[in-house]
């Protein structure tokens, strides 16, 4: 019996990456002259979107031209000064929960919304890539993700990645709403992972599992 289980990367398997996110949004604001600057409160509500959805709601009276030279200066400030590495880190018990599943004989794969190449470098900056298998990337970066149907992509991707596999079991872990209906449309079990920072959304998606810890996700190992 061989389970998939289905990771979400950002705000499940890593942690704190949503303030590197912050600052180097509003860095890239400030560089193009904007008053505006997210709080915590507003880049965590934006975390998962595509990035040029942040530069949108800070400066709505921009255009996607204009969004996507404020992405690329924030892609700029990163490369140059490495504000990622110095705030994401694992979430807590990620790699022990990773371990005893891989080490079970279960597959483990990540399905983002970030590039492949650049998920699998997020996932190495954590030192997780070892017990990933797989990697499923839905990119919408370079786009507002307004009226677009993110989990119906990922479903349709995951399902392409499923009938070429074979697996008895579907798990799907994550942080937002859109996790669990993807998990939900594979009849799979869904877990929900409340953190400091998603405390106070509301579920609206009626997951299999609310949890605080990941190793709550053990139980599908008995």
């Amino acid at each position: 019996m061989k389970t998939l289980f289905v990771w979400d990367f950002h705000g499940t398997l890593e942690k704190d990456n949503v303030l590197a996110c912050q600052i180097l949004t509003n860095q890239a604001l400030r560089a193009f002259n904007v008053n505006k600057q997210l709080d915590l409160d507003e880049t965590t509500v934006l975390y998962g979107l595509s990035w040029i959805d942040f530069f949108k709601y800070a400066y709505p009276e921009g255009d996607l031209r204009l969004w996507r030279k404020m992405k690329d200066k924030a892609v700029e400030i990163q490369a140059r000064e490495c504000i990622v590495e110095k705030y994401i880190k694992q979430m807590d018990h990620a790699d022990e929960v990773l371990a005893k599943t891989k080490k079970a004989g279960h597959s483990n794969i990540i399905l983002s919304n970030t590039q492949s190449r650049l998920i699998k470098g997020f996932v190495e900056m954590v030192n997780l890539d070892k017990y990933i298998d797989d990697y499923i990337a839905v990119d919408l970066h370079n786009f507002t993700r307004e009226g677009k149907d993110v989990s119906r992509e990922k479903i349709g991707a995951l399902k392409k990645y499923i009938k070429d596999n074979k697996f008895n079991k579907i798990v799907k872990i994550g942080d937002r709403d859109s996790d669990i209906l993807v998990g939900k449309a594979l009849n799979g079990t869904t877990y929900y992972l409340r953190t400091k920072y998603n405390k106070n959304h509301k579920v609206e998606t009626d997951p299999d599992y609310i949890i605080n810890d990941l190793r709550e996700i053990l139980r599908e190992l008995r």
